[in-house]
């Protein structure tokens, strides 16, 4: 059930689970994560409840910031 309503979700739902559930394993709170990559909690708040915008640049700091891959593909 959890697997089919993820593949529904848009990408920015799933990018924001994909970033959240990351942020968990590296044991960062938001505020934490926030500051590695230079901005602030609220921003890192919106972004995990999939309601900011993300650049790639941002994209890639916050993949830096989790020690993670930032892998983009067009299929």
């Amino acid at each position: 059930k959890w697997a089919t309503a993820y593949e529904k979700a848009g990408i920015e739902v799933r990018m924001a689970i994909q970033i959240a559930k990351a942020r968990e394993r590296a044991q960062l709170t938001q505020g934490q994560l926030a500051k590695a990559i230079g901005t602030t909690q609220s921003v890192i708040s919106r972004i995990e409840r999939a309601d900011q915008n993300l650049t790639l640049e941002t994209l890639s700091k916050i993949a830096d910031a989790l020690h993670s891959n930032l892998v983009v593909q067009l299929r």
